[in-house]
């Protein structure tokens, strides 16, 4: 879009220096037709007039074109400062869009930690579903009199293991609420 908008100025103010100076060649040629005649008699300057108003013609075309390329200069810088208006606007989008682009990554990126967090949270909850019945198990086991001393050990280091577990994963939520409070802030 930039670049059709810089070409189409460009070509806008070709086609007005075109113009500009195919007028400029008229005047130079209306200036060479005109020839000066000495005044000697009454007739002769009757004669003259239409030359003196010919010449008074071209003075005023003169000054009709010094007008029409004030106006063409003032219509070139109106177009610059339009483009400048207009490359101004476009930088102003771009910077709307990247930050548009970074709120968006933001926004996935606290989704991706509250993911996270909730399936840490179900890993917790699964695993001290997990302990429980552990637990439960070694006392029906002791309650029984089925374990040995090894077997009682052997189900201690079980049930510490998942509590060890259980302690790592509440470490790791602690980090992703941690991290979560950071992208929110």
């Amino acid at each position: 879009m930039n670049i059709k908008l810089i070409f189409t100025v460009l070509m806008l103010s070709s086609f007005q220096l075109f113009f500009a100076q195919e007028i400029k060649s008229d005047t130079i040629k209306l200036a060479t037709k005109t020839t000066i005649t000495t005044v000697t008699t009454i007739k002769d300057t009757i004669k003259v007039a239409p030359a003196v108003a010919s010449k008074l013609a071209t003075e005023a075309e003169k000054e009709a074109l010094k007008k029409e390329a004030k106006e063409l200069k003032d219509k070139l810088k109106a177009e610059k400062k339009a483009l400048r208006e207009a490359k101004k606007i476009e930088k102003e989008q771009k910077d709307f869009e990247k930050k548009q682009k970074a709120f968006n990554k933001l926004q996935n990126k606290i989704l991706s930690s509250e993911k996270s967090i909730s399936k840490i949270k179900t890993k917790i909850s699964k695993e001290e579903r997990n302990l429980i019945k552990l637990k439960e198990k070694f006392e029906e086991k002791k309650s029984k009199g089925k374990l040995d001393s090894t077997g009682i050990e052997k189900e201690n280091i079980k049930i510490s293991k998942c509590q060890i577990k259980i302690n790592k994963l509440e470490e790791d939520l602690d980090k992703a609420e941690e991290k979560l409070q950071k992208l929110r802030d």
